[in-house]
């Protein structure tokens, strides 16, 4: 029974082990694929919305035009043209409503509440234009406002991998903006010829609607010229030149018409000349929205292979354990059986039996099964050879009483070889005619019958057993004799799979990083690959806590949540930065598994290492100044991004410093350049040593200029540790003749204090930042200004 329970506890282990890894890596999987979905009706729902958006522009400029300032023809076109896009317009807002169906996860209420608020404005009659315009506007800008929400509802805008970043922040933000400027400024410049007149006020937002228009076009070239795809990238830079030469075309009917005063041009040609630009540009926004449905299916189809072979290897690996099972369900029977059969020789069984299981490899189970041969059936000489299913061939495992033996036998080869190739009994007896000597396989002996036996293991050949008797004796019709050889098969296999799996758990040791902890995190273990990368033996570092390679510049966040992660029992992954016993660093990814009892106390942790030092270096390479070993200019366009969304998903009030060496030019001048690069790797250094907690970033952007980012909890704290960096590069005392100021090198601040409720474009931060730096130049330098985002 006890047998039985154990097997059945080992049979649920694993069936359960693997049913348990497959649903993991089924359901992570599922999950990947559902964002991925998600993103892509993103996508799609975005694209609806903005062709919804582009009709109610054309609606709002269409509300400027009246029947008194034009023409007939020109009026009944204006009336044709909005009963059509009306038209359009109801048609969308049915399917809009139905969206709630067709995107359940990203249409909330509040689309209907805006849809009831453009179906009454489309029934409104005889507005003001004034008021129609803002009408109009209104729900615009909440649909706008809609959209951007709905990237991150949909989770694009958190998307970080490569192009796809690129292609979604063109697509939700820089063109849905740049083509609301232009819906703009067609709808007041209309209004204004129209009117036949502009005052100040219009004047001044039509031009700065027109500056808007230039930043934009701006931004969406640059963030274009950011993706790796060059196909992409030509045709996308294509459409917004083209765009680009419209939106000249237009500006400057504006500063003909509106700036100017001068009126040469009608009404209704400016609204074809602008909505020919919004058209451009939607054109741009469809083939960078197609560029970005390719990229999310392949991403899907990639996902849903890799699921599939997952699940084809899953059911693979499910069927070999089945067959394993039921091999060892049948070993097991056959073993029972053999034990009934040998009740009548139980003290022979138990005597083969203790002797086998002292034994510690096949050549001595070997040696120990011929000989209780020779006690029990008077066997006067005897050989065993075990099959390697490699290469097809018999190799000498032991031999008794023997002179000399063949190491290798071919199948077929000999009686031996004809026994294992036919896999059955070869019965050869000697004739007294004959000369009394035979060779067994060079064995030169005087037997009477020689008996060459196959030794089978699950219908397969696994060896062969050749016994020389010096009578007549029928033991392979013995009923004791199968088991006895049963039970030496039993045990052989055994011990050669214990030798493979010896040299398997030593190419563990020589080759995967791994370590062990008791549940104080004291090292228990270590794998000779582990002694390798750290320097340590395993004296010097078992006993000791994996502080011994930590490096100092690890920060202590990353630890805490360590072990945090851990003591709740969860499986922890990370990267570390290591020191080895020679005080050179090396990276590691590391995957710590916490070791459970039955009753899921912890009794300790296991980790498996990859050394990823060699990564971690391209990696610094690539975003590393390579004269003061700060961040450079192209880590700090993504990375202050990315700082920015944390502050706001996390609730952090942000930092950004943008710093500047006084007069630098005038000192390089003075003192050579080489003098000048000392200076730019000491203040760099000076900076690295005031700003090194976990989410401080030092950035050099180009020449004598730098940038700091952080996270505080006050304006205050900002501006003292803004303070100490300045004195701190005043008390270096490096001398600056050429300085009007002070006569060591000191430095500029321009700060800006961002607050986790203020919502900002990143560009215009650093903007601002920047003309703060200036601020802080023109009145005097070597000064700290600070400009404060409220909400």
């Amino acid at each position: 029974m006890e047998k039985i329970y154990k097997f059945a506890v080992l049979v649920l282990f694993l069936v359960g082990g693997t049913l348990f890894l497959f649903n993991n890596f089924v359901t992570n999987y599922n999950q990947e694929i559902e964002k991925t979905k998600n993103k892509l009706d993103g996508v799609e729902f975005a694209h609806k919305i903005q062709k919804f958006i582009l009709k109610l522009q054309k609606l709002r400029g269409y509300s400027q035009f009246d029947e008194i300032s034009l023409n007939q023809s020109d009026w009944d076109i204006i009336v044709n043209n909005i009963q059509l896009i009306k038209s359009d317009v109801k048609k969308d807002i049915l399917e809009i409503k139905q969206f709630n169906r067709l995107y359940p996860t990203l249409y909330d209420n509040d689309y209907g509440y805006i849809i009831d608020e453009i179906e009454n404005l489309m029934q409104s009659q005889q507005e003001d234009k004034t008021v129609l315009y803002q009408k109009y506007t209104y729900e615009i800008e909440q649909l706008k406002e809609k959209m951007y929400y709905l990237g991150f509802k949909s989770k694009l805008l958190l998307e970080s991998e490569g192009d796809k970043y690129f292609l979604i922040e063109i697509m939700l933000k820089h063109l849905p903006n740049a083509i609301e400027v232009v819906g703009k400024i067609r709808a007041k410049t209309t209004k204004a010829i129209l009117d036949n007149v502009t005052d100040a006020e219009l004047k001044y937002s039509i031009q700065s609607n027109c500056l808007l228009c230039e930043e934009h076009t701006k931004q969406i070239y640059k963030t274009i010229n950011e993706i790796n795809d060059d196909i992409e990238k030509t045709r996308l830079l294509s459409l917004l030149d083209n765009i680009n030469s419209e939106t000249k075309k237009m500006q400057e009917f504006v500063k003909k018409t509106i700036v100017s005063e001068h009126m040469s041009i009608e009404a209704l040609e400016f609204f074809t000349v602008s909505t020919n630009v919004i058209d451009k540009m939607f054109a741009l926004y469809g083939t960078n929205a197609e560029f970005l449905n390719q990229k999310l299916n392949k991403k899907l189809n990639e996902l849903e292979q890799t699921k599939l072979y997952g699940i084809i290897i899953g059911a693979a690996v499910f069927l070999f354990i089945v067959v394993t099972i039921i091999s060892m369900v049948r070993g097991y029977m056959l073993y029972t059986r053999s034990e009934k059969k040998i009740k009548n020789n139980l003290t022979s069984i138990i005597e083969l039996k203790n002797d086998l299981e002292k034994c510690q490899t096949i050549a001595e189970l070997s040696s120990s099964a011929l000989y209780f041969f020779a006690k029990k059936f008077n066997i006067v000489q005897g050989a065993i050879y075990l099959f390697n299913e490699e290469n097809n061939k018999l190799y000498l495992a032991s031999s008794y009483a023997t002179n000399e033996m063949k190491p290798i036998v071919e199948l077929g080869e000999g009686l031996i070889g004809e026994a294992a190739a036919q896999m059955r009994h070869l019965h050869t007896h000697i004739s007294d005619e004959k000369t009394r000597s035979f060779s067994i396989e060079s064995i030169v002996i005087e037997p009477t019958n020689i008996c060459t036996v196959p030794l089978i293991s699950y219908e397969k050949i696994f060896g062969v057993l050749q016994l020389g008797l010096i009578k007549e004796n029928e033991i392979v019709h013995n009923d004791d004799f199968n088991y006895f050889i049963d039970m030496i098969i039993g045990f052989l296999r055994d011990a050669k799979y214990l030798e493979i799996n010896k040299k398997y758990i030593e190419l563990i040791d020589k080759y995967v990083i791994t370590s062990k902890t008791n549940t104080k995190g004291i090292i228990t273990d270590v794998s000779d690959a582990f002694t390798r990368i750290s320097g340590y033996s395993k004296d010097e570092i078992i006993g000791k806590s994996h502080s011994i390679v930590s490096h100092p510049d690890t920060p202590k966040e990353l630890y805490k949540k360590l072990w945090e992660t851990i003591l709740s029992g969860k499986i922890y992954k990370g990267e570390f930065k290591n020191l080895n016993k020679n005080g050179e660093e090396y990276w590691i990814e590391s995957t710590i598994t916490p070791q459970m009892d039955k009753y899921n106390n912890i009794l300790g942790y296991s980790a498996i290492i990859h050394d990823i030092t060699d990564k971690k270096r391209i990696e610094e390479y690539s975003i590393t100044d390579a004269l003061t070993g700060l961040y450079n200019r192209r880590f700090y366009n993504s990375n202050f991004d990315k700082e920015y969304k944390i502050s706001k998903r996390e609730n952090k009030n942000l930092v950004l410093l943008i710093i500047d060496i006084d007069y630098f030019k005038q000192f390089n001048d003075r003192y050579g350049h080489q003098r000048g690069d000392e200076v730019l790797k000491t203040v760099s250094l000076a900076m690295k040593s005031l700003f090194k907690r976990a989410n401080d970033y030092v950035y050099r952007l180009g020449g004598e200029e730098f940038a700091v980012s952080f996270y505080t909890n006050s304006q205050k704290d900002a501006f003292e540790r803004a303070e100490a960096l300045r004195k701190n590069i005043q008390e270096l005392k490096i001398e600056h003749s050429a300085s009007s100021i002070s006569q060591y090198v000191s430095i500029s601040i321009g700060l800006t204090y961002i607050t986790k409720e203020c919502i900002r474009e990143t560009d215009e931060i650093y903007k601002i930042t920047d003309e703060t730096l200036y601020r802080a130049k023109n009145n005097g330098r070597n000064r700290v200004e600070v400009t404060s985002f409220n909400p």
